[in-house]
């Protein structure tokens, strides 16, 4: 395989970014986009200016209050971040169609081949760098290596409005003195075991070899000593855009009651968030399908606060839409759930309930796990069982499952 070139490219403070483009007073201020620092919310974003007092991304809002006592706290406005995500991907590709969006903030794109038509790595960061400011009016850090780990780390060093590139060849001179956390994929455990046999940079586990840190770690030791020299294989992996996840069911029997209808709409919502999980998205809209016995359609749609792929929040949004817009004396035929907005790997970070939705996430990954041993059937909330006076039997009782649309 021959050389490849990688780019990382990772948008300065994203979130913070955006809200001074909104505020240009907010400029060379301590700003902070989280939940308020008198409840139980946690940082998403931090100005640098609250970065020098020590503010990180996750922290808890009450500690960076603390920490940093002037900083300004904003909710922030995720369907600004979504949208300008969307964008920047459009201005990513006009270099390559070798496009991996890691997040709203950051991206790799696969340069290999692309300098008879676009020039040197450098000529191509420093034109997307401009038309970022340009079109955008954010700030971006940029790094290029060989590798998808080089070009990350890179991409860290020298931020924020940084540009840094690693020449083939020179990979584990570039990593060696660096702190050993600065390694994507060694979290706090294995930083703490590694610490513990004295190693403090990333040299120092490289000079361990392949075969002693498998000992370790098994096969995945082997991947940690390439990635500790800038020898990891991982590729650029583009994906398509999806619009939509869906899902809705037609009613054996028309129905008239709301304690049958939000059973139903129990079991879309799992079903729909299940599917955003197994497809690593999250969703920023929502949208409620209900056609009444006389074949009347209405659609209503909710936008999230923060993209989401729990059923919780898929449910308590349907329901409340449910509620407002089933107002007609008519029976329901069907109901339905979509979301839009899709996107990858946006973390479950409730502006106001952090922990609360870590424990939900966890809690839906062992579902998701369960369901895929033994069947979408095994496991159910307790909100999706018919009620008591229905006389049907649900689903997972009669082995019966409507059709999927999608």
């Amino acid at each position: 395989m021959g050389t490849r070139t990688i780019m990382h490219v990772d948008m300065d403070a994203f979130f913070v970014a955006c809200e001074v483009r909104r505020d240009p007073s907010l400029v060379g201020k301590a700003v902070i986009v989280g939940g308020s620092p008198d409840g139980r919310g946690v940082v998403c974003s931090a100005s640098y200016e609250a970065r020098r007092f020590g503010v990180r991304s996750a922290m808890p809002s009450s500690q960076a209050k603390r920490l940093c006592p002037e900083a300004i706290f904003l909710c922030g406005h995720m369907e600004d971040y979504v949208e300008t995500s969307r964008r920047l991907r459009a201005l990513f590709e006009e270099a390559t169609p070798v496009v991996e969006m890691a997040s709203l903030d950051e991206a790799y794109l696969d340069l290999t081949g692309t300098e008879r038509l676009w020039g040197s790595p450098r000529a191509v960061a420093e034109r997307l760098r401009d038309r970022i400011r340009e079109t955008e009016g954010l700030p971006a850090s940029f790094g290029v290596g060989t590798t998808k780990t080089i070009a990350k780390i890179a991409s860290d060093w020298k931020k924020p409005q940084g540009l840094v590139i690693v020449e083939p060849g020179r990979e584990a001179e570039f990593l060696a003195p660096m702190p050993l956390r600065r390694l994507p994929g060694i979290g706090p455990k294995t930083h703490e075991r590694l610490a513990g046999w004295g190693l403090k940079v990333i040299g120092d586990l490289a000079a361990l070899g392949p075969e002693r840190l498998a000992q370790v770690f098994g096969e995945g030791g082997r991947d940690l000593w390439a990635r500790a020299v800038g020898q990891d294989t991982g590729r650029v992996t583009p994906s398509r855009e999806r619009k939509s996840i869906g899902r809705e069911m037609t009613f054996d029997t028309d129905v008239d009651d709301m304690e049958t209808a939000l059973a139903e709409l129990s079991r879309l919502a799992e079903d729909v968030a299940s599917r955003l999980r197994a497809k690593g998205f999250s969703a920023q809209h929502l949208t409620l399908k209900l056609r009444h016995s006389d074949f009347k359609t209405l659609t209503r749609a909710s936008t999230f606060p923060t993209p989401t792929n729990l059923e919780t929040d898929l449910f308590s949004t349907a329901r409340e839409l449910l509620g407002r817009h089933w107002t007609r004396r008519v029976r329901l035929r069907l109901l339905g759930l979509s979301c839009s907005g899709l996107v990858e790997d946006v973390p479950q970070l409730d502006l106001l309930e952090g922990p609360h939705r870590e424990r939900q996430a966890h809690l839906a990954s062992a579902i998701d796990a369960i369901r895929k041993r033994h069947g979408a059937e095994a496991i159910r909330r307790g909100s999706s069982a018919p009620p008591k006076t229905s006389t049907a039997l649900p689903p997972w009782e009669t082995g019966g499952q409507e059709p999927d649309p999608h």
